[in-house]
């Protein structure tokens, strides 16, 4: 559905195997895989602020390509309205770094992704995104229906630190 969305530079899964978005609910949050490219550095030898954006951007849209299909999906263009992005220890060249996507909440307007990033089993970030549906015709926010709400339910999860469990079973 979303060819345009699919990169080389993300691998993905999910605890809960495919098709994951058509269960009643989730324990695990959706997990991409993304390749950190050498030019995703900063002089400083590690990934510049900026990019990190980028790399939850590439999570995102591997979770809404893999995640929301089917009858599960958003029936129209998002945009990021807000972005919170806090930073526990650089992001290197090397190592991918294991972005965990999650919603954090479904309002009638807009919903909130949550996310956690790991890398070579350490925590590198936890951030934020606020999305907001567009109507196709002339761009403004509109709400979501039923069916979206329903879609983006599904990847609520109860326990709001799928990260801290990550690491509390060694797995991180």
């Amino acid at each position: 559905m979303w060819p345009h969305l699919t990169s080389t530079r993300v691998q993905t899964s999910c605890a809960h195997g495919w098709p994951a978005a058509k269960r009643s609910s989730l324990t695990e949050p959706f997990r991409a895989r993304v390749a950190v490219r050498w030019s995703d550095q900063d002089l400083n030898g590690h990934v510049n602020n900026a990019r990190v954006a980028t790399l939850l951007e590439e999570a995102r849209l591997a979770w809404r390509a893999q995640a929301l299909t089917g009858s599960d999906h958003l029936g129209s263009p998002t945009v990021v309205a807000a972005l919170q992005l806090s930073f526990r220890r650089p992001i290197e060249f090397g190592a991918v770094v294991e972005i965990d996507v999650w919603v954090g909440r479904v309002g009638s307007r807009s919903y909130t992704l949550q996310y956690s990033g790991i890398q070579a089993g350490h925590p590198v970030l936890d951030a934020s995104t606020v999305m907001v549906p567009l109507h196709p015709e002339n761009g403004e926010a509109r709400r979501l229906d039923a069916a979206e709400r329903g879609s983006l339910a599904r990847w609520v999860i109860a326990d709001a630190a799928p990260q801290q469990s990550r690491q509390q079973k060694g797995t991180a």
